[in-house]
């Protein structure tokens, strides 16, 4: 691959682990070159206008192919994800959701694709197989070496099967104490009685979680992604994940467009809004925190070597971390995987001309963006549409 002239950001706020703020960014053949560094002589030089430079966003938690339909539910307020999971078993026939077709799989699977990174997201964890779609070009990177179950409810005596045939250095992930009620809470220890319970064990959700059940949790090592829109919607209630953020073991996850508020960014204002986390907390948990709970040892930092994930977020705040937690899609100035960038803002065209990505015109939420030439290509054939999304305008 040709890569073009490396790339200096420059008048930026670049946050480098550990919340630490830089000036400037170099990006070199589809990796951080370096941060706080002066630009060679030959570089192309991005004015960054004070903008945030992230790392790309880590979702720990997506059901990718769930993403084209509105959210549904039948009831005010669910005790247990199993009544809302029950609701659904009369209605698969119904127009709420004629689109979950199997033979709209591959278009479904894109649009969660698009969801994320329009948010700025650049890694997704995927709570389902790895369908044939996600194994060639996607939009954002997704997770590949993880084991998983659905939940205790759905998959039942095959849970332990699943745990014990996941290797020990990858996360295995499994929706659990996803409620309210008695049952909820006890899924914990069902989890710890069956040899679940170990320090790659990810819970999903998290919600019935008691005192007991959290030291059960932490004392294993194991970890919690934290879906706080979907909660409210189906629960009315959320999980207190401060001491898995105290321990580091927290991430944060969208869930998909079926139960959660929308995309990342989203769930970032959700979860500010629970007061729980600090704005900095919650810039960890969607970057290097992730990373460390999903065994990517290279996602959501900004560290030479590491590819060029990256997404930069125009500064409506004078702290970065509060730009994050406040910005929508519409505030994401550039999006960049492995030094490529794949949607941008049209100021930012030459870093499409410095690392010689051709490149379309498209428009998000009515204004207008320049996205990777593949990408509006394949949008393009979609049987189905991001809503706000539109190639070619």
């Amino acid at each position: 691959m040709f890569w073009g002239t490396p790339l200096t950001f420059v008048n930026a706020r670049v946050v480098a682990p550990g919340g630490r703020l830089a000036r400037t960014l170099r990006v070199r053949r589809g990796r951080i070159d370096g941060v706080d560094v002066a630009p060679d002589r030959d570089d192309t030089v991005v004015d960054a206008g004070g903008a945030c430079v992230f790392p790309g966003l880590v979702n720990a938690h997506d059901h990718l192919e769930l993403n084209a339909q509105p959210r549904l539910k039948w009831r005010d307020r669910y005790d247990n994800v199993r009544e809302w999971i029950d609701d659904f078993q009369p209605r698969f026939d119904s127009p709420e959701l004629a689109v979950n077709r199997p033979e709209t799989l591959d278009d479904r699977v894109w649009i969660g694709g698009l969801k994320n990174l329009l948010a700025g997201t650049t890694t997704v964890c995927h709570h389902n197989p790895l369908h044939p779609v996600l194994r060639r070009a996607f939009p954002v990177r997704v997770v590949r070496a993880y084991g998983f179950s659905h939940s205790l409810q759905i998959d039942g005596a095959r849970v332990p099967l699943s745990f014990r045939q996941t290797p020990a250095a990858w996360p295995w992930l499994i929706h659990a104490a996803e409620g309210v009620d008695g049952e909820a809470r006890r899924e914990i220890e069902t989890l710890r009685a069956s040899g679940c319970l170990a320090a790659n064990t990810v819970i999903v959700h998290g919600v019935g979680l008691d005192e007991a059940g959290r030291d059960a949790m932490l004392a294993a090592g194991a970890g919690l992604v934290w879906c706080p829109s979907s909660n409210a919607f189906l629960f009315g209630a959320t999980a207190d994940v401060r001491a898995f953020d105290d321990a580091d073991r927290l991430a944060l996850g969208s869930d998909s467009r079926l139960s959660g508020e929308g995309d990342l960014l989203d769930e970032l204002r959700a979860a500010y809004a629970t007061r729980q986390l600090s704005p900095q907390g919650l810039s960890r948990i969607v970057t290097e925190g992730a990373g460390r709970l999903l065994r990517l040892p290279s996602a959501g930092r900004l560290v030479p070597g590491a590819p060029a994930d990256l997404v930069v977020l125009q500064a409506a705040a004078a702290d970065p971390f509060e730009v994050l937690v406040s910005a929508s899609r519409r505030d994401v100035r550039l999006t960049m995987i492995g030094g490529a960038p794949q949607v941008a803002v049209p100021e930012l065209a030459p870093v499409f001309r410095a690392t010689r990505t051709a490149c379309e015109p498209a428009r998000l939420d009515g204004a207008p963006r320049l996205v990777a030439r593949w990408l509006a290509r394949r949008v393009a054939r979609l049987r189905l549409q991001e809503p706000g999304f539109e190639v070619g305008r």
